[in-house]
């Protein structure tokens, strides 16, 4: 039975899940720098890859451009 507690835990941890793992994103133009074209998506060439989102007018703070991407600089 999934309960409020189930949903408000699931919930605070799905964004630290969302960060640890890079995801496929929609092929536009050329793949960003870590990613690999398959199958109309760029996706991740591994698990330390960063994470990119495609570049809607300037990238936010953190974020560089690669090609019509912006993608995450951190550190793994």
């Amino acid at each position: 039975m999934i309960t409020i507690r189930t949903i408000a835990i699931a919930m605070a941890i799905a964004p630290a899940v969302a960060a640890a793992q890079p995801l496929p994103q929609p092929k536009v133009g050329q793949c960003p720098s870590g990613y690999r074209e398959s199958g109309g998506y760029c996706a991740p060439t591994s698990d330390r890859a960063p994470n990119a989102v495609p570049n809607v007018g300037q990238c936010q703070s953190g974020w560089t451009q690669s090609g019509v991407y912006c993608i995450e600089m951190r550190r793994r």
